[in-house]
């Protein structure tokens, strides 16, 4: 269906949210010829309030809970449309998102997804803070040792290029977005729509907020995805970069929750695997930070 557009939305105990993001779709401007919402082993009310007020506005695919990944990559394997764009059931739209990015894809035919700026939307008590998103010249090789915090939100692409890609990897509970937009990378050129078109929701918990968790998902990236076509001492050389600055942000992630063991064992890691202030010499701001709070 050429010009079409499906919608993927994943969603686990969504009750409170599922709402604002589904009829942010509906307000849209350009309206989506398939919206999937996969509900990925909900126990609250999200399948009622799906089935009882949006009926057959919506394909509901149901699954045991299995994490984001494979609930997205479910409604990728029904899906027709050309396009597909994907929303996390906490997030949602401005109305002219879609149309935006369309005009954006048809008029480059070599770019395989557009991606948008941010409303960072604070949870806690609502501020809202816009991100400017990463510029595509950028993304290289930026996307070979950090995710450049491009969330599935603000992303849409062609559904071959997706599929070709693998789809999202189901290994990943956290990095699966990273890990996707890297093998896109590889298939053809990002754009961007820079303006905040994407409300995304800002929650002080969840996984994004566990050092531990997000330095060990990375890592479950490194030999398989981000050193593909590397050997010898530039495979070496990238390792060591990689793990130092996935142990960078896991030590601000600690810092941020709390967790004064956890930054320090992050620092001292980051700085063992390149202790050089070349490589990414934030690093050694924060590194005094530390030191300063211990």
């Amino acid at each position: 269906m050429p010009g079409s557009i499906a919608v993927i939305i994943p969603v686990y105990n969504g009750e409170r949210f599922i709402r604002r993001s589904l009829d942010s779709v509906l307000r849209q401007t350009v309206t989506p010829a398939e919206i999937f919402v996969v509900d990925d082993g909900s126990k609250d009310a999200t399948r009622q309030i799906l089935s009882a007020e949006y009926g057959d506005k919506v394909t509901l695919i149901v699954q045991q809970n299995g994490g984001p990944a494979k609930a997205r990559n479910a409604a990728l394997r029904v899906a027709e449309s050309e396009f597909v764009a994907f929303l996390d059931a906490d997030d949602w739209w401005e109305p002219t998102k879609l149309e935006r990015q369309l005009e954006a894809m048809q008029s480059r035919p070599d770019v395989v997804a557009n991606y948008t700026g941010l409303h960072k939307v604070s949870e806690t008590d609502g501020h809202i803070e816009d991100a400017l998103p990463i510029l595509p010249e950028k993304l290289w090789p930026m996307l070979r040792y950090c995710n450049p915090e491009i969330p599935p939100a603000c992303v849409m692409a062609r559904r071959d290029a997706v599929q070709k890609a693998g789809g999202f990897n189901e290994r990943q509970v956290g990095s699966e977005d990273w890990c996707l937009w890297f093998e896109l990378h590889s298939l053809g050129p990002m754009s961007v729509c820079p303006e905040p078109l994407t409300d995304y929701r800002m929650s002080p918990g969840g996984l994004s907020g566990n050092g531990d968790h997000m330095f060990n998902d990375a890592m479950k990236m490194v030999d398989d995805v981000l050193l593909r076509g590397l050997s010898g001492v530039s495979r070496s050389i990238w390792r060591r970069r990689i793990v130092s600055y996935q142990a960078y942000k896991a030590c601000l992630t600690c810092r941020q929750a709390g967790d004064k063991a956890g930054e320090r064992k992050y620092m001292k890691a980051s700085l063992a695997a390149w202790p050089s202030p070349f490589w990414v010499s934030e690093r050694f701001k924060a590194y005094w930070v530390t030191l300063w709070r211990s």
